[in-house]
């Protein structure tokens, strides 16, 4: 069994598919208050966070303003690769000791394509993380 059976979110694919998936997938581990990206990083990357917590946050007139915290078992930084100018909106740091599926964005497109309902769940995420803040 792979990481990727996992992830409720890619439940939409065949075993073989994720097996394809995970070939340009990546494990990444962060410390604590280690940055994971920054604000207008190109965003080449969508991440799975298997462990630990990751906080969202934008620099406003030199003050760090968190937007909200991801938890392990969320996805993050879906909204620049699928919804944005291929840049980040916001920045990225670990708050505690964090582990991460790193899925290449070109990867993760193409499995949107082939299954559109696998993008109709990202984008359910989007709205609902627009809705909040």
């Amino acid at each position: 069994m792979s990481f990727l059976d996992t992830i409720d979110l890619l439940s939409v694919l065949s075993s073989e598919e994720k097996a394809d998936l995970e070939l340009f997938c990546q494990e990444k581990s962060l410390e604590p208050w280690e940055t994971l990206f920054l604000e207008w990083d190109e965003a080449n990357s969508m991440y799975f966070l298997a462990k630990g917590k990751i906080e969202i946050y934008k620099d406003i007139d030199w003050v760090e303003d968190v937007i909200w915290d991801i938890e392990a078992e969320e996805i993050l930084w879906e909204m620049a690769i699928f919804w944005g100018d291929g840049k980040r909106m916001a920045s990225a740091r670990a708050t505690e000791k964090t582990y991460l599926i790193t899925m290449l964005s070109f990867s993760i497109k193409d499995m949107t394509q082939r299954h559109p309902e696998l993008m109709k769940k990202i984008e359910n995420i989007i709205i609902e993380r627009e809705s909040e803040n």
